[in-house]
């Protein structure tokens, strides 16, 4: 179609010879890629582009975009941070919308700010977004249409407003001043020449507090201009008729005379290597980046057949040196815990392109680098296999297929991301279809040596830089520039002999079992299918057409922790770790993951508080092999001491390392307080990992499934039951029973009970205060009616904490509240988590509960719960169109005869405001507090 032979054996001429990896661009060969022909695209006069498609996943909702090609790049120092700050600003003030009446109006919809309305800023570009916006609704769809317009010339940039944004993005910064942000801002004057780059959008807090108001005001004007903004629309709706609003509304924006023109910042090449080793006390891990820069494509020429075939190609030279880390990230020799490569943007740059070898240290940075190195310099100089590329190339065409035969449930979000992307990147966007077939008429016909010819070339001399970053210790120091390169150096010198690939050959299964029989079919609830088979076993169908190509799995059975021992919580912790690094039959982690080569399935095991789970999903295609792991899981899982030891060995020393960060010790005061120091509830730490026993472990797990009678096997998505038949005569019906047991209660999984406090310091580099409040109940039966109205309690008290405490207060920048009802214990939680600093943290506190108590006892606006409740209706109306829901609630009926799906729906209509405020009323009665509150010091502030 776009592909003829003539052309494929040019192509293919080219690639045998070239360094297309590396980017050097053909001009005489280049070809632009068409746009998918169902986009409706289009240049105004003004400028401005256009792209708008028609989908209907989910059904009767579309999403909303503007792009703009301008970031934090284009600011001058006096400037820095003001693309981050205006897009702030573009929720604080419209034309049409004053205030935050846009926000009150679209929550209103059941449009909820952060989840469906949001924004970000980056270097080069800033996007809003505005999703889920119900399309039965016009008069809605014009509205959020007209708040797009003014997100691009109308914001009213108010000096008031302006003030205000100034605390709240003052704690942004606090919120986002990390290790890996202060490794960011260290590192980029001595990697990046380009003082554009030097800082990260947000800023200095200098320019932010204190620059004029007029300043904010010229940078909207100079640099959002309809010749820099695309919008994308993507949705259930009638595309040639929001063609035609899209040119009425924003046709008539006028475009600046003399504007100044719109460049990308180039980064320099460098003769002799870059280096820049970082220290911090709170980072969790050692990370070294060896980079070789080279110059991208140019923009103009990245929706072309080139580009679109060094795009590729980079994926599958990735992917096979990706799996040889891998598969030695398994020996017990290996010096580093995660290895890894891409070929990407040397970001934030758009036109330097970076090969990057990342290494996650077990315990020494240069160990790991040299470790990681080594394989990747033995693929660059002795070359990949033919069945390392087959391999590739399979998984690879895997991915297309599944993508392809999901082409019409692909959701709103990727597909407008893509289009984000060709308006921002000019990456070809020619749709799945056209994609799928690119690749499959041209990349299989590549040679092995096309990809050795050019991985060969991939490190040069030149353009080197690495990166490392390790956690600060007193017994450790970091590298020299010139110990770290002696590493490099005699790495990249060395001889290495061709990789040798053994392959697979055995089945799984090497002897098919004797069948089993169906007993009895009959029709189950909530439009299922439920088998008894001759074992006994009960199976659960529900055929759905939610997605064209996804089956999940779930077999289930009562227990969980609750039937074990505390003194099992270190093997119960990790069981579900024992069970994935343990061989299925002979094969073990390296064999299985080459025998699922080019397959989509999976299969986890887990033992939850009330449940022990295996848990899988496949594509249609790959149903049988999902039976096989099924089979295997439940009658041929061994020991693997020797992989088991080696990953746990690889990853304690991370656990060691993050036991000193500020995060790790707040989850773990955390958890300890609303667990009442359960071991069962327990974060996993070094000591789990130290003190599990995998030998035990294998026992339990082999002890869970000994009676697969025990077990409940539930199958959802697109399923042919007369096709499912057979696989389950030969796969389930056949597997071992005996007759079904039941399970004593052991231990309590539930959240500790009472008003406890817990007050702490730890030492921060960028202090701050985490204040994390958690208030509960047994007053309230589970009726999905009941589920509901807990929910909006959350939901409206996230409203109040945004208005208050960020908007109002400038305490936060971004309050995380959320409640739920427990259906295994029959308790409601209230959660919500606040990071301030230390001068507004009592005020905070203060703030939080009262407004809480005020909302139970005053009971919520009638605004407030419209905004809530059309949001609850709009995630109900999507989640039923996920195989998700279905089956977790099928599963749910089915270990606690609760029904949470005939009356979801008419639940959340029916439910009043008088109702609603009625219940809350009575809902809390003060007997249950858990307050974690974590302040942070450095040696500098504390007194």
């Amino acid at each position: 179609m776009y592909f003829c032979m003539k052309k494929v054996a040019m192509i293919r001429r080219i690639l045998s010879i070239s360094l297309f990896l590396l980017c050097v661009v053909f001009l005489y060969a280049q070809q632009p890629l068409p746009l998918n022909p169902e986009v409706k695209y289009g240049v105004l006069e003004n400028g401005l582009t256009y792209y708008i498609l028609h989908n209907e996943m989910p059904k009767n909702r579309a999403n909303f975009y503007i792009a703009q090609k301008v970031g934090s790049a284009l600011e001058t120092p006096e400037q820095y941070g003001l693309a981050h700050f205006l897009e702030h600003m573009a929720f604080n003030g419209t034309k049409h919308y004053p205030g935050d009446s846009m926000l009150r109006y679209l929550e209103s919809k059941g449009i909820r700010f952060g989840a469906d309305i949001n924004a970000y800023t980056d270097y080069e570009e800033t996007v809003y977004n505005i999703d889920n916006v119900p399309t039965d609704n016009v008069a809605l769809m014009d509205s959020v249409l007209l708040a797009i317009r003014d997100w691009s010339y109308d914001l009213l940039l108010e000096d008031e407003e302006i003030d205000a944004e100034r605390k709240v993005i003052l704690e942004e910064w606090r919120m986002r001043n990390d290790p890996r942000q202060r490794f960011r801002v260290a590192m980029a004057p001595v990697i990046f020449s380009e003082p554009q780059y030097h800082l990260t959008p947000i800023g200095t807090m200098e320019v932010v507090m204190n620059f004029p108001y007029e300043a904010l005001r010229d940078y909207y004007h100079k640099w959002y201009r309809p010749d820099q903004q695309g919008i994308v629309i993507v949705g259930d709706f009638d595309a040639d008729e929001m063609e035609r609003k899209v040119k009425e509304m924003f046709s008539d924006i006028p475009m600046p005379e003399n504007v100044p023109i719109r460049d990308y910042v180039r980064v320099s090449d460098n003769k002799e290597p870059l280096f820049f080793a970082f220290e911090d006390p709170e980072l969790t891990n050692g990370r070294i980046d060896f980079q070789i820069k080279y110059d991208k494509i140019p923009l103009e020429y990245q929706n072309t057949d080139i580009s679109f075939i060094n795009c590729l190609t980079n994926d599958i030279i990735s992917e096979m040196i990706n799996n040889r880390l891998y598969e030695h990230s398994l020996d017990s020799d290996c010096k580093y815990a995660n290895a890894g490569v891409y070929f990407g943007d040397m970001y934030p740059s758009k036109t330097k392109g970076v090969f990057n070898v990342t290494a996650i240290a077990k315990e020494n940075e240069l160990d790991a680098l040299e470790d990681a190195l080594g394989i990747v310099a033995r693929a660059c100089k002795a070359g990949f296999t033919q069945s390392e590329l087959d391999r590739a190339i399979a998984n690879k065409r895997s991915m297309y297929d599944k993508r392809y035969n999901e082409r019409n449930n692909t959701i709103n979000t990727i597909l407008a991301k893509e289009l984000i992307n060709a308006f921002t990147e000019n990456e070809p966007t020619m749709g799945i279809e056209a994609d799928r077939e690119f690749f499959n008429s041209v990349i299989p016909l590549l040679p092995i040596e096309a990809f050795n010819q050019a991985v060969s070339r991939i490190i040069t001399p030149n353009n080197q830089v690495l990166l490392i970053q390790q956690q600060k210790r007193e017994d450790k120091t970091l590298p020299s520039k010139i110990e770290a390169f002696e590493v490099v150096n005699d790495v990249l010198n060395r001889s290495y002999d061709a990789y040798i690939d053994d392959m697979p050959v055995e089945p799984l299964i090497s002897e098919l079992p004797t069948k089993g029989k169906i007993q009895n079919i009959e029709e189950g609830k909530f439009g299922t299918t439920e088998l008894v088979l001759s074992n006994g076993i009960k199976v659960i169908l529900k055929p759905t057409n939610l997605k064209d190509d996804e089956i999940m799995f779930q077999a289930f059975k009562e227990g969980g922790k609750q039937a074990f021992p505390e003194s099992e919580a270190d093997n119960i912790l990790l069981i579900g770790d024992a069970f994935s690094l343990s061989n299925f039959g002979n094969f073990d982690n390296k064999t299985l993951s080459r025998y699922l080569n080019g397959k989509n399935v999976s299969l986890d095991y887990n033992i939850g508080s009330f449940s022990e789970n295996l848990s899988g999903t496949s594509t249609v295609k790959d149903l049988q092999t999902l039976f096989e792991l099924i089979y295997t899981a439940f009658t041929d899982i061994n020991q693997n001491k020797e992989v088991y030891s080696a990953a746990i060995s690889m990853i304690i020393p991370q656990f060691e390392a993050a036991e000193k960060s500020p995060e790790f010790i707040f989850e773990q005061h955390k958890k300890n307080a609303t667990s009442g120091n359960n071991p069962m509830l327990k974060a996993i730490d070094a000591d789990v990992l130290k003190n599990a026993d995998y030998d035990r472990m294998i026992e339990i797990y082999k002890e869970s499934v000994s009676n697969a009678r025990d077990y409940t096997f539930l199958f959802t998505g697109n399923i042919d039951i007369e096709t499912i038949k057979p696989l389950l005569e030969t796969y389930i019906a056949s597997l071992p029973t005996t007759k079904k047991k039941g399970k004593e209660i052991l231990s309590s999984v539930n959240i500790a009970e009472g008003r406890i406090t817990d007050n702490f310091t730890v030492e921060m580099s960028a202090p701050a205060d985490w204040l994390y409040g958690l208030y509960s109940g047994e007053n309230v039966n589970d009726e999905i009616e009941n589920q509901i109205k807990i929910s909006l309690v959350g939901d409206i008290l996230s409203l109040i904490y945004t208005e208050i405490l960020r908007e109002k207060e400038g305490g936060v920048y971004t309050p995380q509240v959320y409640s739920s009802y427990d259906v295994t214990n029959g308790k409601w939680n209230l959660v919500y988590f606040l990071q301030t600093n230390e001068d507004q943290a009592p005020r905070m506190l203060e703030l939080a509960e009262g407004l809480f108590l005020n909302l139970l006892q005053d009971g919520a606006t009638s605004e407030q719960f419209q905004r809530v409740k059309e949001a609850v209706h709009s995630q109900f109306e999507n989640m039923i169109q996920t195989n998700a829901y279905w089956h977790n609630n099928i599963r749910l009926y089915n270990l606690l005869g609760k029904d949470y799906i005939s009356n979801h729906k008419a639940a959340i209509e029916n439910l009043s405001l008088e109702d609603f405020n009625y219940f809350m009323q009575n809902l809390y009665d003060g007997k249950n507090r858990i307050q974690v509150n974590m302040h942070g010091y450095n040696n500098h502030t504390q007194n």
